[in-house]
């Protein structure tokens, strides 16, 4: 039962903050990566059971290793940045079903700088983010969003 929770708790979570990354991987691939981790928040979940942990800590500690590596996300960072900033291209590409491949396409061509602005902070931080808001302009006019 627990491995069924978890294997849920990741694929909802890939698909709403990771859809640049699952159209990346084959289905396999997919398949595989979801069900290993899956897999081992299980295991760790009974552990953490096992050892005197209650339900809610012990579920806690495995989502922890169930999203390990997947903590910041360029797809939703992008997909609040145009929520934010470009709320009319947002409301319509969400209305045409666009929004998610637009972003999906995007993310490749943005990734980097958005790293860094990720790893940023104060003024670097600011200017990186005004460098994506241009960039993400130039990208919905360059497809005619």
């Amino acid at each position: 039962m627990e491995q069924d929770y978890f294997t849920l708790y990741l694929q909802s979570y890939l698909q709403s903050d990771f859809s640049d990354l699952l159209a990346r991987l084959t289905p396999e691939e997919i398949e595989n990566l979801v069900s290993e981790r899956a897999n081992q928040a299980a295991s760790i979940f009974e552990q953490e059971r096992l050892s005197g942990k209650d339900v809610l800590q012990a579920q806690e500690i495995a989502i922890t290793e169930l999203t390990n590596g997947l903590s910041f996300s360029t797809y939703s960072f992008l997909n609040n940045l145009l929520e934010t900033e470009f709320l009319s291209d947002y409301q319509r590409l969400t209305a045409s079903d666009k929004r998610q491949t637009f972003l999906i396409a995007i993310c490749p061509l943005l990734e980097r700088l958005v790293q860094k602005y990720e790893s940023k902070s104060g003024e670097n931080q600011r200017l990186c983010y005004h460098l994506i808001i241009s960039q993400l302009e130039n990208l919905i006019q360059t497809h005619g969003v």
